[in-house]
């Protein structure tokens, strides 16, 4: 299938893909560069809230993190991606991506639409992600996501390495230098 887009004279559209383990920033991330290179932001926290609103249980394996409701988010996610690459939408995903089936299925998605595609890896120091999940139970308003310490361990355990194409961040980095990154990855990978 050819590229809608392309056929129209204007660019591929861009995805840019936000992976790595819970807590680590990827949302944080991913909001910004929505913003600057006006792409639209789907995160997993974000559909699993808006899929799952009655199950209040999120623990690991249970509620809306069983193993039957990750595998709807996912395929919810791949349906918003493919309906906005049709109409040359580009996106930023943010979501753990944890196998390395679920990223290679985005890769595949963007080649049938001829988008253009960058997988993040993001990391952060442990450290700083267990004080982030301390924090984050201190708070009155809660956010989207429901990760804690526990759901983090399991998916330390289970988040496979990547053999895909992609540049990894940690965000204990200074803002700009993992901004600057991302640009330079996304301008290496122009023709």
């Amino acid at each position: 299938m050819k590229n809608i887009s392309s056929r129209s004279g204007r660019r591929p559209p861009l995805v840019i893909l936000l992976a790595g383990l819970p807590g680590t920033g990827k949302s944080t991330l991913a909001r910004r560069l929505a913003r600057k290179y006006q792409l639209e932001h789907i995160g997993t926290d974000s559909v699993r809230k808006r899929i799952f609103r009655d199950i209040r249980k999120n623990i690991f394996g249970r509620g809306s993190y069983s193993k039957r409701q990750r595998t709807v988010v996912y395929d919810t996610i791949y349906y918003v991606l493919y309906t906005l690459l049709k109409h040359g939408v580009g996106c930023v995903l943010d979501g753990t991506f944890y196998k390395e089936r679920l990223r290679s299925k985005v890769g595949r998605i963007c080649a049938r639409f001829g988008a253009k595609f960058l997988l993040v890896i993001v990391s952060s120091p442990e450290s700083l992600i267990r004080k982030r999940f301390e924090e984050r139970e201190k708070r009155e308003r809660k956010t989207l996501s429901d990760a804690d310490t526990k759901v983090f361990e399991k998916y330390i355990e289970l988040f496979e390495p990547t053999v895909l194409p992609h540049i990894e961040v940690n965000m204990a980095d200074d803002q700009d230098i993992i901004l600057e990154a991302i640009d330079n990855a996304l301008s290496e990978g122009s023709s």
